[in-house]
C-alpha cells in the first residue's frame, strides 16, 4: 500500500512539473523579437512581415480617440493590409487594473498598449510589459526614451498656461509662475484637481521647501479646482475664469481652432507629458505588434499623428504647431513621475484640498 502511495505521489509530482514547465520556458515577446535584431535591416523587415502575415492580427489597448484611431488604422493598413488591427479603447486607471487582472490570471490578450506616464509606470509594475528596442527609437532623443526599451512616446502633450483673450491681453498674461501670486488673479484661475505632474515638476524646479511654500501661497489665491483638461479649456473659453494654470496644449488648440477666445503661453519650467507606446510581455502576435510599433514610431506614422493634431517627439517631423517645440521641455516620463506619484498626490491634496 505504501509503495502504491509513493508511486502515485511521484506521478502527480512529475505531472505537475511537466505541465508547469512550459510557463517557465515560454519565450517573452522581447526575446522573440530580440533574435531578429541580429539580422540585417532588410532581412529583419522581411522576417517580421512574413511572420506577421501568418499572425494576421494585432490587439491594441489604446487611449487614442475613436476618430483618430480610425485614421491611424487606415494609414497603417495602407502599408500592411494583411494585418487586422483590433483596437480596444481604454485609458486611465481602468487600463492599469484591466491589464493587471489579465496578467495575474495568465490571460494574454493584448499585444501593444499606449498610456500616460503614470499609467505606463503602473502597467510596467504589473510585469505585463517587455522591452523592445525598435530600430525607429534611434530617431528619438535620449530624453524621450528609457534605456531599457520599455517606453517610447506615441506623442507628447506640452503643458501650457491658457487664458481668455477677452479677459487678458497677451502682453498682460503671466510670464512666470510667480506672477500668478498677484492680487489681480485671485479667484480668477482654474487648476485640475489631479495635476500631480505639474506639482512634481515645480517642486523639482524650485526645490521641495521653496516649492511647497510657493504652492501654499498659490492655494490662497482661491483657485477653482476642476477635473478634466478639456472641460477646463471650455470654462476658460466661456469666461468662467481668466486663466487655466496648467492646460494640455491639445485642448487649448482645439478650442482656439474653433474660434473660441483662448490662447496660450509657456512658463518656466516648461514641461510635457508623454503618452508611451509599450509591448506586452506575452503578446499573442509579437511580430505584428513589432510592425505596428515600428510603423507608429516611423516618420510616416509620426507624420500621420502630427497631421491629426498631436505633438510628436520624433526628430525631423513637421509639426502642426511648431511653436510648442521652439523651447525645450522637460519630459515628465514614467521614471520621473511613477516613483513619486503617491507622495506627490498627498502633498498636492494637503496644499489644495486640505488633504481630501
Amino acid at each position: 500500500m505504501k509503495s502504491v502511495l509513493v508511486t502515485v505521489l511521484l506521478s502527480i509530482s512529475v505531472f505537475m512539473l511537466l505541465t508547469a514547465a512550459p510557463s517557465f520556458a515560454q519565450e517573452t515577446s522581447g526575446q522573440i523579437l530580440g533574435r531578429l535584431g541580429k539580422l540585417s535591416a532588410d532581412n529583419r523587415q522581411k522576417a517580421l512581415v512574413e511572420r506577421a502575415r501568418n499572425e494576421k492580427e494585432v490587439m491594441f489597448y489604446s487611449s487614442l480617440q475613436v476618430v483618430d484611431a480610425d485614421a491611424y488604422v487606415k494609414a497603417f493598413n495602407k502599408r500592411y493590409p494583411f494585418i487586422k488591427v483590433n483596437i480596444y479603447r481604454i485609458s486611465g486607471q481602468k487600463q492599469v487594473l484591466m491589464i493587471q487582472t489579465e496578467h495575474n490570471a495568465g490571460k494574454h490578450s493584448f499585444d501593444i498598449t499606449n498610456a500616460s506616464a503614470a499609467q505606463a509606470f503602473g502597467i510596467k509594475k504589473t510585469g505585463a510589459l517587455d522591452p523592445y528596442q525598435s530600430p525607429e527609437r534611434q530617431y528619438f532623443s535620449t530624453a524621450h526614451k528609457d534605456k531599457e526599451g520599455y517606453f517610447t512616446p506615441t506623442y507628447i502633450v506640452p503643458v501650457v498656461l491658457g487664458y481668455n483673450t477677452n479677459m487678458v491681453k497677451r502682453a498682460d498674461a503671466p510670464k512666470r509662475y510667480e506672477d500668478l501670486l498677484e492680487p489681480k488673479w485671485k479667484a480668477n484661475m482654474i487648476l485640475d484637481v489631479e495635476e500631480f505632474p505639474w506639482f512634481a515638476v515645480l517642486l523639482k524646479h524650485y526645490g521641495r521647501e521653496k516649492g511647497l511654500e510657493f504652492m501654499r501661497r498659490l492655494a490662497r489665491q482661491e483657485i477653482l479646482l476642476g477635473r478634466g483638461r478639456t472641460t477646463q479649456a471650455q470654462l476658460i473659453s466661456a469666461g468662467e475664469r481668466a486663466i487655466g494654470i496648467a492646460l494640455n496644449s491639445s485642448s487649448v488648440l482645439e478650442f482656439k481652432t474653433r474660434g473660441a477666445p483662448i490662447d496660450w503661453t509657456m512658463l518656466d519650467p516648461y514641461y510635457a507629458k508623454p503618452n508611451m507606446l509599450m509591448l506586452a510581455r506575452h503578446a499573442p502576435h509579437p511580430h505584428a505588434a513589432a510592425l505596428l510599433i515600428d510603423w507608429t514610431l516611423s516618420e510616416e506614422g509620426q507624420a500621420l499623428l502630427a497631421s491629426l493634431g498631436y505633438v510628436v517627439a520624433r526628430k525631423g517631423v513637421k509639426q502642426t504647431v511648431p511653436a510648442l517645440l521652439e523651447k525645450e521641455s522637460f519630459l515628465a516620463d514614467p521614471d520621473f513621475i511613477g516613483p513619486i506619484l503617491e507622495d506627490t498626490g498627498k502633498d498636492f491634496r494637503s496644499v489644495f484640498t486640505g488633504g481630501r
